[in-house]
C-alpha cells in the first residue's frame, strides 16, 4: 500500500516550537528598528534577519486595536496557526506581526487570505533582498 509520498522526501514537521517564539523586548525593539516593514488592511509585519537556524514569531496583538481577551486570542491562535503551516517557507528571520483595526471586524477566512498575502509578500521581498545583498561584486 503506497502512502502517496516518496521515499527520499524529507519530513517536516509542522509542530509551533518554543525556540520559535519571540519573548524578550529588546528582541522586539531591535526588530522594531532594523527591520524591514510591511503591510495590509489588516495587519502591519516587521521582518528582520535572526542568525538562527529558522523563521522567529512575534505578536504584537493589542487590546486597544482588537477589543476583549477572547478575540485577542482568537487573532493569536489564528496568526500561530498560519505560521506553523508555512514555516519552512519563510526567511530565517524574526517576524513581527500586529494587528490594525480592520482585523476586528474582519472575518476568519479575510483574516487568513490577508495573511498568505503577506507570507508571500515576505517569501518573495526577503528572497530578492537577501540574494541581492549576497551577490559577489566584481571587481575588474
Amino acid at each position: 500500500m503506497s502512502t502517496g509520498t516518496p521515499a527520499s522526501a524529507p519530513v517536516r514537521r509542522l509542530r509551533f516550537q518554543p525556540g520559535q517564539r519571540m519573548r524578550r523586548p529588546a528582541e522586539f525593539q531591535a526588530a522594531y528598528r532594523a527591520g524591514q516593514k510591511f503591510g495590509n488592511e489588516l495587519f502591519s509585519v516587521t521582518v528582520r534577519p535572526n542568525g538562527q537556524a529558522r523563521a522567529r514569531l512575534g505578536l504584537s496583538i493589542a487590546a486597544r486595536t482588537v477589543g476583549n481577551a477572547v478575540a485577542r486570542n482568537r487573532l493569536r491562535r489564528l496568526v500561530r496557526e498560519s505560521f506553523r503551516l508555512r514555516q519552512h517557507e519563510l526567511p530565517v528571520a524574526d517576524i513581527l506581526i500586529g494587528a490594525r483595526g480592520a482585523a476586528r471586524t474582519a472575518a476568519a477566512v479575510e483574516l487568513r487570505a490577508g495573511l498568505e498575502r503577506l507570507w508571500k509578500k515576505i517569501i518573495s521581498e526577503c528572497v530578492r533582498s537577501s540574494a541581492i545583498s549576497s551577490a559577489p561584486t566584481s571587481s575588474a
